[in-house]
């Protein structure tokens, strides 16, 4: 008995002695570990944080947004100021005041969120390229202008002085037949982002955003930096090269500047015409660019011829916009402006027709199609005709 019972003691000492080690290593574990998982609490916390404050900020709950990207921005902060994801939770930041219209406050975090990235970027500024034409525009629309044209200068510089690098380089980057460049990189997939291109997308919509201010020099500078970026990453015959030809015809179109103008939109014209099919909306509206501009300049006749082209492409396609009712409306405009009016009122007949078709006949779309109607019939003398035409449009209109 004394036997069993000192083997079943030194049982429990062993036991409990095991299990006091154990305790003591799990202590010792927990003290080491501790440590490790706290430093690693704030990367969990910010994708969290992160995520559920941009699906707040995307379904417009604002009262959730704003304190989440907050205590997001905070988490980065504590983690690493001169962190990737500081500047991302910035960025959701000024979006969110960008779209509650607090300016101020929008400025001030979109402006931190590019400096957090040169930081982190180093002597790679390349990659703030664009979140520099974000800021500016940013700067363009909600009037801080004296801020825009500086920095657009600084990114300019980043661009140009870059061209060289690029074209030496040979880079080449595929793409599908057709597909435009302004707008479809968002939806590309990372292998096919080329970060040169991006400089392309930005200096385009910078380049825009300056169009529309009536800062014409520099919107024509950014327009050709994205047009040299292309031709040297693209080749000469990319979709994107029209868009850019369509860019700086507009603005020396708007400069006055017409045989310029028209050397673009038909350089425009061309490469979209080889690039897409004829009944492409995009085709008929770089050829009325060209055809518009050619009446600027008084050669009605390479107009006209344009227009009457243009009346080809749906032949063989169901009706599914209006241009076609667009082409017949410019073309008896044309015969108009030239005072033929007998030519004019079958064209004009036509597009309105159309223009009820796809509109409706009370639409407030086809009261241009019936005022310039009745402009034309009014050099005819038809003034019973011109009289209904203009009840009609005072009953679509309504009171003034």
């Amino acid at each position: 008995m004394s036997q069993t019972l000192r083997i079943n003691t030194n049982f429990l000492y062993y036991r409990n002695r095991n299990l006091l080690i154990a305790l003591i290593s799990a202590f010792s574990f927990n003290q080491l570990i501790t440590p490790v998982l706290a430093s690693s609490q704030p990367d969990n916390n910010w994708a969290e944080l992160q995520r559920r404050g941009v699906t707040a900020l995307d379904a417009n709950q604002y009262w959730i947004a704003e304190p989440t990207l907050k205590r997001a921005m905070m988490q980065a902060e504590l983690s690493n100021p001169k962190d990737i994801r500081l500047a991302k939770s910035l960025a959701e930041l000024g979006r969110l005041y960008t779209i509650r219209g607090r300016f101020d406050e929008a400025e001030s975090y979109l402006e931190e969120e590019l400096s957090i990235r040169e930081l982190v970027s180093g002597n790679d500024r390349y990659k703030c390229i664009p979140t520099m034409g974000s800021l500016i525009q940013f700067y363009i629309t909600y009037g801080t202008h004296n801020k825009a044209e500086p920095l657009t200068e600084e990114m300019l510089s980043l661009v140009e002085g870059k061209l060289n690098e690029a074209r030496a380089g040979n880079t080449k980057v595929r793409f599908q037949k057709g597909e435009p460049l302004q707008g479809w990189l968002g939806v590309a997939a990372p292998v096919m982002k080329d970060p040169i291109i991006e400089w392309a997308i930005t200096c385009d919509a910078v380049g825009n955003c300056h169009r529309a201010a009536g800062n014409l020099d520099l919107a024509n500078r950014l327009f050709n930096a994205a047009l040299d970026i292309k031709t040297t990453v693209l080749g000469n015959n990319h979709l994107s090269l029209a868009n850019s030809y369509d860019s700086l015809g507009g603005v020396c179109l708007e400069k006055d500047h017409l045989a310029e103008a028209e050397s673009y939109f038909t350089d425009a014209l061309n490469i979209t015409e080889k690039t897409l099919s004829p009944e492409s909306p995009q085709v008929y509206s770089r050829l009325d660019k060209l055809a518009k501009c050619l009446i600027k300049e008084g050669k009605y006749q390479e107009a006209e011829q344009l227009y009457l082209r243009a009346l080809t492409f749906w032949k063989n396609e169901p009706l599914k916009h209006d241009n076609e009712a667009r082409a017949l409306f410019a073309l008896g405009s044309l015969y108009s402006q030239e005072h033929k009016y007998e030519e004019a009122v079958p064209y004009f007949d036509q597009a309105l027709q159309l223009a009820e078709e796809i509109n409706g006949p009370n639409s407030i779309a086809i009261v241009p199609y019936l005022q310039k109607y009745a402009y034309t019939l009014y050099y005819l003398g038809r003034k019973g005709k011109i009289e209904d035409i203009s009840a009609r449009v005072a009953t679509i209109s309504g009171p003034k």
